[in-house]
């Protein structure tokens, strides 16, 4: 409708708009709603000679936000408040956060408080705050922000904006959203209606439409609101959750049902408290309590409660969310293959491991499985629901290691990222982390490592603040830690703290009896489909040589040599050379391997084979008749390695035999 306020008649709701981009949106919002709304640009004490014009012509109810929005009921207009929410102001002050350049945020008094707090928590630095009143005091606080040298303005109003466009200096503006207004103009239209229906009971009326909209903006709390008695008058249903209530609470005397919330304190002196740690029932909540000032006098309280588990479970999940790569742990105790003794008395102490929260030393040779030991245990604890964060101590270089375990604030050395990094510790929160060669670290972080183990707290590299944490702890290393605290090289007092519980986990030459399973595992990821059955029937002649070799690099070693094999049979390597000759070409001859000749095509004569004759190069098939291995097949539903289980017999086996019956 423009600023001409000469027309006879004007709408009963009216919106005096402090900048033309709010009464750009209010105009479409009204329009979306098909309401009648006047809209008017006028700031501060300006909108006051234009709400006296506008009555005089037949306005009822106005629509503003901060600073005129108060000016306007100061002067007792009856006003609808567009909110403006912390929220709001977090969205612009998050950007501000990396900010190098200095900052003047000018805005109604009223927020000054609320915004320190905000800068304060997101660590905002290098800010100027200024208030104002009235439109003086506005021009003042503009005059003054252009006098700072600041290189980013932060405020409403008409003169910050155009000045700072005019220089060219960049600015922001917390504008409000298309449902704030709307909020706004549903409480108008019900303003409108008491004037209309009950002019006496109009304060009644507006005090229940604050408490209304503050419980809008707070749905995802625990709420409670009570009058000036201290009597409940709402309670939504997670304060009924939290606090195991009825409705039948509602009407009785918070100081009975909550004594905790200190009601007449805050009634004696009605500021508003945020953030504040309490135990009620049991439970450790962070509460704000929020007084209800109308006029001068005390109407009543709303508390919002959070749990303080949730916030972390929160914080765990935004974690989670940011830094996905390599926090789940995949394996279980069911994917570490073998059925040796040795093995399976590892797999029992861990399981019932797992179920305990002390640390634990995973020892044993390189390429034994720690790592599949450790996500296992993590997988079947209580905390398998909680992230899996692996490192290998050995593989980051000292002066950044303890960086990566602890994290670091910004400026905390040269190429640190902005804002700070959180550390492993922080990332783990709530689950499991792996320290794989933890004797690599250096003594330095060792001592570092022990005050987290013992505080259950971590602090970030160059900050003076400490983090909760609640992390279990599972080490590994290929090292004699004992001999390593002996001469000196471990500290003493980190070695018993993670070595609360004790793993070995046996080498593979102390569980031959699985190096069949392990290569017939590996042979079928890596050999074409239509090669698998020839491969693995001629593996046989492999198995009882590849038993006695010693696998110094444990079942990393046989993995790699099974993929050799797989490869080049594949290629057209000679079945029928014996398996001492096979051997040889895959490098598992003991005392030293060979280089490998490139794929023969012939037979190798008698002088390659110095050794055939010793014995018999194939093992014989056990006596199993057709009909024995059909009965095995069917009873474990065609499933062959439980059905070479059954019979007593290897997979391979299993597969040499359904090809001499020919078994479909």
């Amino acid at each position: 409708m423009g600023n001409d306020t000469q027309k006879t008649r004007v709408p009963e709701i009216c919106l005096i708009a402090p900048s033309q981009s709010l009464a750009d949106l209010t105009r479409r919002v009204a329009a979306d709603r098909g309401l009648e709304v006047g809209i008017y640009v006028a700031v501060l004490d300006d909108g006051i000679k234009l709400a006296e014009e506008l009555m005089s012509r037949g306005a009822r109810i106005f629509v503003s936000r901060k600073g005129t929005a108060e000016v306007l009921a100061r002067n007792h207009f009856t006003v609808a408040k567009i909110s403006t929410t912390l929220n709001d102001y977090l969205r612009h002050l998050d950007l501000l956060k990396g900010y190098q350049g200095k900052t003047v945020i000018v805005e109604y008094v009223s927020f000054i408080n609320e915004l320190k707090q905000l800068c304060r928590y997101l660590g905002v630095e290098n800010t100027m705050i200024l208030g104002y009143q009235n439109a003086t005091e506005y021009e003042q606080c503009v005059k003054m922000a252009l006098d700072s040298h600041a290189t980013c303005f932060m405020g409403g109003g008409a003169s910050l904006p155009n000045e700072a466009k005019r220089q060219g200096i960049p600015y922001t503006v917390v504008e409000n959203t298309y449902e704030s207004v709307s909020i706004a103009l549903d409480a108008a239209l019900q303003l409108l209606n008491v004037q209309k229906q009950e002019r006496e009971k109009r304060k009644e009326y507006e005090i229940q439409l604050q408490k209304h909209q503050m419980l809008m903006n707070y749905t995802r709390d625990a709420i409670i609101n009570v009058d000036a008695r201290g009597m409940v008058s709402i309670m939504n249903m997670e304060a009924r959750r939290m606090f195991h209530l009825t409705r039948s609470a509602v009407g009785r005397d918070i100081r009975r049902l909550l004594p905790e919330l200190e009601f007449d304190e805050l009634r004696r002196t009605p500021e508003q408290v945020v953030g504040q740690i309490i135990r009620i029932q049991g439970q450790l909540l962070s509460v704000n309590k929020i007084p209800i000032v109308m006029g001068g006098q005390f109407e009543g309280a709303i508390y919002f409660f959070q749990s303080v588990h949730d916030i972390q479970k929160s914080e765990q999940r935004i974690r989670l969310q940011l830094h996905q790569k390599g926090l789940v742990a995949k394996y279980h105790f069911e994917d570490i293959l073998g059925t040796s003794a040795s093995l399976e008395r590892v797999k029992l102490i861990a399981r019932s491991y797992a179920q305990a929260d002390s640390s634990i030393l995973l020892t044993g040779e390189t390429g034994t499985g720690k790592e599949l030991f450790a996500q296992s245990i993590h997988n079947s604890s209580p905390r398998r629901n909680g992230p899996f964060v692996a490192i290998n101590c050995a593989a980051l270089p000292k002066d950044l290691l303890s960086s990566q375990l602890f994290g670091y604030e910004e400026g905390s050395f040269t190429g640190a990222a902005k804002g700070g990094k959180p550390g492993i510790f922080e990332l783990a929160h709530g689950g499991t982390i792996f320290l794989d060669e933890i004797g690599e670290i250096p003594e330095e972080t060792q001592i570092q490592l022990l005050r987290v183990l013992q505080e259950k707290e971590v602090r970030r590299l160059s900050s003076d603040k400490v983090i909760p944490i609640d992390v279990r702890v599972i080490c590994a290393t290929n090292r004699n830690l004992a001999l390593e605290v002996k001469e000196r090289r471990f500290r003493m007092d980190l070695f018993f703290r993670i070595n609360v519980l004790k793993l070995e986990i046996p080498p593979l030459r102390a569980r031959k009896e699985d190096i069949p399973l392990l290569a017939d595992h590996f042979l079928e990821e890596y050999c074409r489909e239509d090669r698998l059955d020839e491969v693995l029937a001629r593996m046989e002649e492999l198995y009882p040589r590849m038993t006695e070799y010693s696998w110094p690099g444990n079942i990393r070693e046989l993995q790699a040599v099974t993929e050799r094999i797989a490869i080049l049979l594949d290629q057209g390597f000679p079945m029928e050379i014996d398996a001492h000759m096979m051997m040889e070409e895959f490098g598992l001859e003991e005392g030293g391997t060979r280089e490998m000749d490139p794929v023969r095509k012939t037979n190798p004569g008698p002088d390659e084979n110095p050794r055939k004759e010793e014995g018999p190069s194939v093992r014989a098939i056990p006596a199993c008749r057709r009909e024995d291995i059909i009965c095995a097949l069917k009873r474990n539903h065609y499933h062959k390695q439980k059905a070479a289980e059954s019979l007593g017999i290897s997979r391979s086996t299993l597969w040499r035999l359904i090809r001499k019956y020919e078994i479909e």
